[in-house]
């Protein structure tokens, strides 16, 4: 189909990412912000090589569970793409991709294990952090997210995602005409808000003497600096401690290796509980000294936290009791680099906590953790990122010491 034809089809499923997946003359089309079973006209608008992106020209049936988006700038930013249907709905289509993902790669897990999602967490107001951006038009301060073309910036006057106290900080300033007229054309505002701290906000990046955040933990408080990376949502930081404090239960290891453990929310977890040998490692040395200060908050004399690669961790010390070692890893979206992971498998370890923010790049991973001689015993979907396209994954990996590979 050319780009403009007009089609009929019914939507198959929702895909990762949150688009419907339709097939017509036995062409692959994507269509957002559609629904299974839903039948309906659309239009091609973009053409790949091996599918088509289109849109909905109109709905002959539509979902029964679908909703009211209740955002009015829902549509065009790109931000959230299942204010369509109900919450209910959202969860299932997460769980289901994430089964598609698994058996799309042939990723095995041990016997019995099965992955299921975790309890709903609130669907909006759990952002303790958005970043807004400044664009100068006509005379007008535009402030708000950069649209779905990756160009445009539409004003925000709230965010429904954002907690009820951010949006109204960002109320107070949008009426104060002089914080408008500080804003320049490209800039970027930033709100993050804590229990402790209330909101703060500031103009593209934090000033380097500007007081730590205190977040709150189940297990207490972790000091952060304002530029450094933090969970979002605490009710789901909150599932994702419960899961990995659950792993330090059945393992009662010796030694905790926490790689990309920004300011040390793992590592601080297992200090919590009485475990005094961590090693953490984090490419920011500021989140790296928020690590090393949380870990004497929780116990340990001297921590040794490194601000450096996760890749050269493994030679820093090499281990003499696999068995008695947890590692556990929560990279960026890209997931572990390859040197990373060449390292890892080829170390005698044999018991991994694996955090994603990315699906997609999780299971590029553990395909390679696989072939490395580990496997799958424990998988959960956590739904971090309620209304959008994202979910987080918490997964628990062992294997045996014969099972190591080159």
């Amino acid at each position: 189909m050319q780009i403009g034809t007009e089609f009929q089809c019914e939507i198959e499923k929702t895909v990762f990412g949150g688009d419907g997946l339709t097939r017509c003359d036995g062409e692959v089309v994507f269509l957002p912000r559609t629904l299974p079973g839903e039948r309906l006209i659309g239009r091609i608008t973009a053409k790949k090589k091996n599918y088509s992106r289109g849109t909905v020209v109109r709905f002959g049936e539509t979902s029964p569970r679908r909703i009211e988006p209740g955002c009015p700038y829902f549509g065009r930013c790109p931000g959230c793409c299942y204010r369509h249907a109900e919450y209910g709905l959202e969860a299932e289509l997460k769980s289901a991709q994430l089964a598609d993902l698994q058996a799309g790669a042939g990723i095995e897990p041990a016997p019995g294990v099965v992955a299921p999602f975790a309890a709903p967490l609130p669907a909006e107001g759990y952002r303790d952090k958005i970043v807004l951006h400044v664009h100068k038009s006509g005379g007008r301060t535009e402030l708000g997210y950069v649209m779905a073309d990756n160009t445009t910036v539409t004003d925000i006057e709230r965010c429904p995602l954002a907690h009820p106290e951010i949006n109204a900080e960002l109320a107070r300033l949008r009426a104060d005409k002089s914080f408008l007229h500080s804003l320049h054309e490209g800039m970027d505002v930033t709100f993050r808000r804590t229990d402790r701290d209330g909101v703060r906000f500031w103009r593209n990046r934090p000033a380097a003497n500007l007081t730590w955040l205190r977040e709150t933990v189940p297990f207490g408080e972790l000091s952060v600096p304002c530029g450094s990376f933090f969970q979002v949502n605490p009710a789901g930081c909150a599932v994702l401690v419960a899961e990995f404090e659950a792993v330090l239960e059945r393992l009662s290891p010796h030694r905790v290796i926490d790689l990309y453990s920004g300011a040390g929310l793992f590592a601080a977890a297992a200090a919590h509980r009485g475990i005094g040998n961590i090693l953490a490692v984090e490419s920011d040395e500021a989140a790296a000294a928020a690590c090393r200060y949380n870990l004497r908050r929780y116990g340990v004399a001297e921590p040794e936290v490194v601000a450096g690669d996760a890749a050269d961790a493994f030679g820093r010390s090499p281990e003499s009791d696999p068995a008695g070692t947890l590692l556990v890893v929560d990279p960026p979206r890209t997931g572990l680099s390859p040197q990373a992971m060449r390292n890892l498998v080829e170390s005698p370890l044999r018991f991994l906590v694996y955090i994603s923010c990315n699906p997609s790049t999780w299971v590029r991973d553990a395909l390679r953790l696989q072939k490395g001689g580990f496997e799958l015993n424990h998988l959960r979907g956590v739904n971090m990122f309620p209304r959008t396209g994202h979910f987080e994954l918490f997964s628990f990996w062992a294997r045996e010491p014969e099972a190591r590979h080159g």
